[in-house]
């Protein structure tokens, strides 16, 4: 499958997982993540995966995760963990 379907379907999950969010930190977190997989969906060529666009979005959210977890306060234990598994 081409990169870029991954990406989208990796973006459709954390839009569903926005729509289940019980805390707003949760959904924007997961609202911001699809916005990264779009990214790279759209900046991905369309016959070839790389992993290079997978790290950038990864490492993106994880500059996000820090920078949130310094301002906001902590969300229900395990949603993030219920994310990174969903991609693993």
């Amino acid at each position: 499958m081409p990169a870029s379907k991954e990406y989208a379907k990796r973006a459709e999950k954390c839009f569903r997982l926005a729509a289940e969010a019980r805390s707003e930190t949760d959904r924007v977190a997961c609202l911001d993540l699809a916005q990264k997989w779009l990214e790279a969906a759209s900046a991905s060529p369309q016959d070839e995966t790389t992993a290079d666009h997978i790290a950038k979005a990864e490492k993106s959210e994880s500059e996000r995760k820090a920078r949130t977890e310094t301002t906001q306060p902590q969300s229900l234990p395990g949603w993030r963990e219920r994310l990174r598994r969903l991609f693993r």
